[in-house]
This record gives structure tokens, C-alpha cells and sequence, in this order.
């Protein structure tokens, strides 16, 4: 088994360059959850202290050690996450039937418990989507730039 440590930084290839993110939680129910950095890098990059201190654009929980194990992402290094990070205690998602858009759920990471609303606050614009990524979409998203403020 691939054994993963809080702190660890990981590269991943998309087709527009290289995505860097961090480990930073562990949830019994949803897994591995990734800081995804800002930018991304050319080959020969190098990781440095200032990059993981960087502001995260989002977080999303990632199957982290399959993908290592598979050799999908490559461990580059352990740094303590940002003094300022804090685990978030709400996530969001986007609730469509038929491609139809209902409302969005504001779900509690600690009860799972879901609020609906039609209209976010600005507060609530800013939560990390709820789930879990394959690499498909980690690498999909990466390379189109995707941020939360594109979410709507």
C-alpha cells in the first residue's frame, strides 16, 4: 500500500502544463482532500517553500493513493501547510436534474448535513466544490484554468 503524509506536495501533467497540490486531510468516508495551488509550471519547475505557502484556489477530495500508485502524480516534497489554512467546515454543490439547475447544496463537512439555496452569498461563492475527482477532472480542470469564481 502507497502510504501518503499530511504535507505532502504532488505534481500532476495537464495538457497546458503542470498542476501542483498538497495533502492536507483525510475524511473516513471521503478520503484524501488536496489544496490545489495556484498556476501552473513548465518542466523543471522547482518546488520551493514559497510556492506551497501560496493561497490555494480550491480544495476537492482526489483518490490521492491510487493515483500514486499508479504513477498518474508524482510526490515532490513535504511542507507544512500555510499557517493560515484552516480546514473548511462547508462545501458546496452544484444540484441539477436533467441539466436543469435546481439550487445549490451548502453541505457541513462535519455532519453532512445540506442547506439549499437559490442565491449564494458572496461567502458561500468561495466554498470548494463538495465530492471527489478523478484525475480526469483534477487534470481536465487544471488545465482550463478552473476557479471557483467560474463556478456559477
Amino acid at each position: 500500500m502507497v502510504q501518503v503524509k499530511i504535507g505532502d506536495v504532488f505534481d500532476i501533467v495537464t495538457p497546458n502544463g503542470i498542476g501542483l497540490f498538497q495533502y492536507v486531510h483525510k475524511d473516513e468516508t471521503m478520503g484524501q482532500l488536496i489544496r490545489i495551488l495556484p498556476s501552473l509550471y513548465e518542466e523543471g519547475y522547482i518546488l520551493e517553500n514559497e510556492l506551497v505557502e501560496k493561497k490555494e484556489m480550491y480544495l476537492v477530495h482526489f483518490p490521492l493513493g491510487t493515483a500514486l500508485k499508479q504513477r498518474i502524480v508524482n510526490r515532490k516534497g513535504n511542507f507544512n501547510p500555510p499557517l493560515d489554512f484552516v480546514l473548511p467546515k462547508k462545501f458546496r454543490s452544484k444540484h441539477t436534474i436533467k441539466g436543469e439547475f435546481i439550487n445549490w447544496h451548502i453541505i457541513d463537512y462535519e455532519t453532512w448535513k445540506r442547506e439549499q439555496v437559490q442565491e449564494q452569498s458572496d461567502e458561500q461563492k468561495q466554498l470548494s466544490p463538495w465530492g471527489t475527482w478523478n484525475d480526469t477532472l483534477l487534470k481536465e480542470r487544471l488545465a482550463e484554468g478552473w476557479t471557483l469564481d467560474k463556478w456559477i
